[in-house]
């Protein structure tokens, strides 16, 4: 299969040597480990269907020194639960696996897919990963942090949309539990999970966020958070909604002083 080049977003994610242990806290999937260096990657997600069956991932490198990198594509799925489970795959083609960058210098990776999504999106991950060199392992007088980064990566199917559903919403001694499912056809992103305790009158008594992710296709996940007892007993209704791009999902549920505590 020849993949075509494409033009990369300029959307961008810069790891800096000071910064590289916060963002392996909050990227998903990153690793870390002692190395030293600078990098970029970008785009940070890639879309793909039938129209648009390649893309690429720029890599650069901000530093002074070379870098080396590895590349590994991976089947993204998710359980239940809605937990991230990874698996080795052939259905994307990706190129070159492993190179070189040199300082102040950009390198891309190629990719494509052999197989295109049929009815349910398909979804994976190519993590862009540093080669830890021996050289810098070996001094003692410094430590940073090296940070394995996973792209993205969706196979759109021809038809469907987003569909975003909250069911099981619930309260009890005090605590709210609601689950967000994605019975569509294609992944959809959760900025955050919104609880609002609301009075007679539709006065916000109480609001919690709750940080949210990437849900796929027939994967659902519970979100949860604790109301302070003279709020909840002051609401009539809690209000849950799923805020984040083209998200239209909300539910509601009566207060009574009895759920409270």
């Amino acid at each position: 299969m020849t993949i075509a080049p494409v033009t990369p977003s300029i959307h961008r994610i810069k790891l800096h040597a000071l910064s590289r242990y916060f963002a392996c806290l909050v990227l998903a999937a990153a690793s870390c480990a002692a190395r030293a260096g600078n990098f970029g990657v970008s785009p940070i997600r890639l879309d793909l269907d039938k129209n648009t069956r390649s893309g690429v991932i720029t890599v650069s490198n901000d530093g002074d020194v070379p870098l080396d990198f590895q590349a590994r594509g991976m089947l993204w799925t998710q359980d239940a639960a809605g937990q991230d489970h990874y698996e080795d795959t052939q259905a994307l083609v990706y190129f070159p696996r492993q190179f070189r960058v040199p300082p102040h210098e950009k390198r891309v990776v190629r990719i494509g897919y052999r197989n295109p999504a049929l009815k349910t999106e398909q979804a994976y991950r190519l993590f862009v990963e540093e080669i830890p060199d021996a050289k810098q392992r070996a001094k003692r007088t410094s430590v940073t942090v090296a940070v394995r980064f996973g792209v993205p990566i969706f196979v759109r199917p021809p038809a469907g949309g987003v569909e975003a559903k909250i069911g099981g919403l619930a309260v009890k001694a005090g605590r709210a539990r609601a689950t967000a499912r994605n019975a569509g056809a294609v992944h959809f992103r959760i900025a955050q999970v919104r609880f609002r305790a609301l009075g007679a009158d539709g006065t916000v008594k109480w609001e919690h966020a709750v940080q949210g992710w990437y849900l796929l296709p027939g994967a659902q996940r519970e979100y949860a958070a604790k109301l302070p007892t003279e709020a909840c007993r002051a609401a009539r209704e809690l209000r849950v909604e799923l805020l984040g791009d083209k998200l239209d999902a909300t539910s509601e549920v009566p207060l009574k002083p009895e759920l409270c505590s």
